[in-house]
């Protein structure tokens, strides 16, 4: 609500000459916006000279702008203000002529007025929020009648858990709705999905190792199997190098030699050059791929194979191992 202050007496700061000259100053900006019926520019004005120096003489003509722009619910607590604060006698004559104004003025406004009034059902009223026009209201004034302005009501209410309900009306001017009643539905819940937990038991491994922990044996194995693989990476972008190679081979075919042992190939429109740039990328990416492929893979390979010839006797006889290493392979055989 605005600044009613003129009520108070001597405690309250009093405003320096400077804002009653701006005061006055906005109060007539906005009493000639009033009679333009300029109504937000005078709503305006008179709320910011009444914030500057309170008075019931900027507030009945902020009432009378409100209720231009048809916010008559606030126009009418405007009116209500003014007559509750009262003008005491030694105030000035504008002050009492406001208050008698506003005390004239507030019967014609109160007809005016729409009244509804909100029921939900479904729901315990503290569970519920319930807005009118976008403004929430206060729970405790459900199923009271509330004063709306004229005009289209868009009611809601939501709650966790419920759907939201909604409803719309068309209010006009000293309209009273007995009630208006909203139902919230619960969500359905959902199904609730049962979930078995298989007992296990722990396995022991072959050589008598904890349960859970793989055997020297397999995992020699494993590591013999990784290490295969890096060989055979390694072999794979060897023989693309190799290719490679042999393309910048080609194209060097046909060179006029220069003196310092490069050559020189007819390229008229450099499409050559780009190409030949995009081979030689492409042997350093395949030679370091064969590169780290043979490394890494022997290296796995070798552990493998130590892996396997120093594991124990899972089955207490004797075991025999043969490693062997071929063409882009190694491995083993033997009986376990």
């Amino acid at each position: 609500m605005p600044n009613v202050a003129w009520a108070q007496h001597q405690n309250s700061p009093q405003p320096s000459a400077a804002d009653r000259t701006t005061a006055r100053r906005l109060g007539i900006e906005g009493q000639i916006a009033l009679k333009k019926n300029d109504f937000d520019t005078a709503a305006d004005r008179f709320e910011r000279a009444n914030d500057l120096v309170p008075a019931p003489s900027f507030l009945v003509r902020l009432a009378r702008a409100r209720i231009g722009q048809g916010r008559l619910v606030e126009a009418y607590e405007i009116y209500r203000t003014i007559i509750r604060e009262g003008v005491e006698p030694d105030k000035p004559e504008p002050f009492k002529r406001a208050l008698a104004e506003a005390q004239q003025e507030v019967k014609g406004l109160e007809p005016r007025l729409a009244w509804v009034s909100v029921n939900v059902v479904g729901v315990r009223p503290d569970e519920v929020e319930v807005s009118l026009n976008g403004s929430v209201i206060p729970s405790a004034a459900l199923g009271a009648q509330r004063p709306m302005d004229p005009g289209m009501l868009h009611v809601e209410a939501k709650a966790d858990g419920y759907r939201t309900a909604e409803a719309e009306m068309q209010l006009s001017e000293g309209q009273h709705v007995p009630v208006i009643e909203l139902h919230l539905v619960a969500l359905p819940k959902p199904p609730a999905v049962a979930v078995e937990v298989a007992e296990t038991q722990p396995v022991m491994t072959a050589d008598g190792g904890e349960p859970g922990f793989m055997s020297q044996s397999t995992l020699g194995y494993v590591v013999l199997g990784l290490g295969g693989i890096g060989l055979a990476v390694g072999g794979v972008t060897g023989l693309m190098a190799m290719d490679r190679r042999s393309q910048l081979d080609d194209m060097a075919e046909g060179c006029t030699p220069l003196p310092d042992g490069r050559c020189r190939v007819y390229d008229p429109d450099g499409s050559l050059q780009t190409e030949a740039k995009k081979t030689r990328d492409e042997l350093k990416t395949f030679a370091n791929a064969a590169t780290i492929g043979f490394v890494a893979g022997g290296a796995l390979a070798a552990t493998g194979l130590l892996l396997l010839i120093t594991a124990p006797d899972d089955s207490g006889g004797s075991a025999s191992i043969y490693p062997y290493v071929g063409l882009g392979s190694i491995g083993a055989v033997g009986t376990f």
